[in-house]
């Protein structure tokens, strides 16, 4: 196949598989479709990002195509046989990978992608890409954020903030609003849920520090996964503010963030969201803990990754004093 018949779209390749590292992304998937004619691209990502329900009203995301993580001696093989089939069926123009990694790059070459970029680091990678400049060898243990700024630099896409500001879909924030018309504001989400234990905070601690904060908030939604609602109503016991809120799906779970005066929670995807939607955030941090990239989130740091060393005391005076700085009290539902 001809370079001449790749003229279809530019596929951005993210392997990370969080919701959080998602939203870090956001302003250099933007950046990258700013410059193209069309203003959009193809996001290739792990279905554990669950990106096409993240992005669903993402408007620089055209399409989101899924590329699973295989935990198997032969995952390599199965990822860069997985892409290479992409790169076929798309016929794309370009192809950015916002990764180290060789798999997708070998791959794209493979297929004949006529332009190649990704991070380099002096990785193997960079025998497969055709677009440099590539980001140096010592940047391999600088955070993703960091590795993303100097990617945009080095590439002249033009980021003007760091802040995702995700879009939200206008059918999921109606939805929440009727679903919840009833419940006095304002409004806190506790988020509960988190991918191990080293970073979920306990169940009690929560419900303590929901009772100590029930003069500030009219309504407090524990926010998590369906298997955690169980734990959020032993924890709850007979707290009236207190709803449980884990059966939401995750386009109305992140409606409801943005639509609260505040969060507290976890470091997880529903913190990074609630950043990404403006919601002034405390995230309550563990092992390797998010930096605080946006100016509505602020972190609480038990030391040496042990989430359980933050004390209701220390969370409860954090969501006080913001609440009072930045009037969270304003905000209603």
């Amino acid at each position: 196949m001809s370079a001449s018949t790749f003229q279809g779209p530019v596929l951005v390749y993210a392997p990370d598989r969080g919701i959080g590292d998602l939203m870090w992304h956001l302003p250099t998937m933007r950046a990258i479709a700013a410059a193209l004619p069309e203003g959009k691209v193809v996001l290739v990502a792990r279905p554990s990002s669950r990106a096409s329900e993240v992005l669903k009203a993402e408007p620089s995301v055209a399409r989101v195509l899924y590329a699973p993580h295989y935990k198997d001696r032969l995952k390599g093989v199965r990822e860069a046989l997985d892409f290479h089939r992409i790169c076929r069926a798309e016929r794309p123009r370009a192809v950015w990978i916002l990764e180290k990694i060789d798999r997708p790059a070998i791959a794209a070459a493979l297929a004949g992608v006529p332009e190649r970029r990704g991070f380099g680091l002096g990785h193997s990678q960079e025998r497969f890409l055709t677009t440099g400049p590539f980001l140096p060898k010592a940047m391999r243990p600088a955070h993703r954020i960091e590795k993303l700024e100097a990617f945009e630099k080095a590439h002249g896409l033009v980021v003007t903030s760091r802040e995702p500001s995700l879009k939200l879909d206008p059918d999921a924030l109606e939805a929440v609003k009727k679903r919840y018309a009833d419940r006095p504001g304002p409004w806190l989400c506790l988020g509960i849920g988190a991918s191990e234990p080293a970073r979920t905070w306990p169940s009690d601690r929560f419900a303590e520090t929901a009772r100590r904060v029930s003069d500030l908030f009219g309504t407090v939604f524990w926010v998590g996964g369906p298997h955690e609602a169980e734990r959020a109503k032993a924890a709850i016991g007979d707290l009236t503010t207190a709803v449980v809120a884990c059966d939401l799906p995750l386009d109305q779970s992140a409606a409801l963030i943005s639509l609260s005066a505040g969060f507290l929670g976890n470091d997880s995807g529903a913190l990074n969201v609630a950043a990404a939607v403006g919601t002034p955030c405390v995230g309550l941090m563990g092992t390797a803990p998010v930096p605080a990239y946006s100016r509505w989130l602020s972190r609480l740091d038990g030391g040496q990754g042990r989430i359980a060393d933050i004390s209701v005391e220390e969370a409860v005076a954090a969501v006080r004093t913001r609440f009072v700085d930045e009037h969270w009290g304003d905000a209603r539902a």
